[in-house]
């Protein structure tokens, strides 16, 4: 992708941002497609929020690309952060929904034709 003057922002996106889960699920278990790209040639690493150690690293690279498996119950943050000063470039939620189905009652019942 070209850009024309000023660099383009760091970009981050995950395929899917979403995992929507049954009544009968307790865990998500997906498999994350995530693109970066940022305007700038630089070294950069991928992180998830509740990890110390990033999921992967790259030198001297403007765009790259990481399949993550998900295997949790809770929302997952993604982070593109700048490997020499740690700088946080670019964020996104992957997000973990809950369908309490069960729980949600009719606004009528059936006998009931008003």
């Amino acid at each position: 992708m070209a850009t024309t003057g000023a660099a383009a922002e760091p970009k981050l996106d995950l395929t899917p941002s979403v995992c929507a889960l049954s009544a009968n699920q307790a865990r998500c278990e997906e498999r994350v497609d995530i693109q970066w790209q940022t305007g700038e040639t630089q070294a950069l690493c991928l992180f998830v929020d509740r990890e110390n150690e990033p999921l992967a690293c790259w030198e001297k690279n403007d765009q790259g690309q990481y399949r993550y498996r998900a295997d949790t119950d809770e929302s997952l943050q993604f982070q593109l952060r700048r490997t020499l000063d740690g700088e946080l470039l670019a964020s996104e939620l992957f997000e973990v929904i809950r369908e309490y189905t069960e729980f949600r009652s009719r606004r009528r019942k059936p006998w009931n034709f008003f």
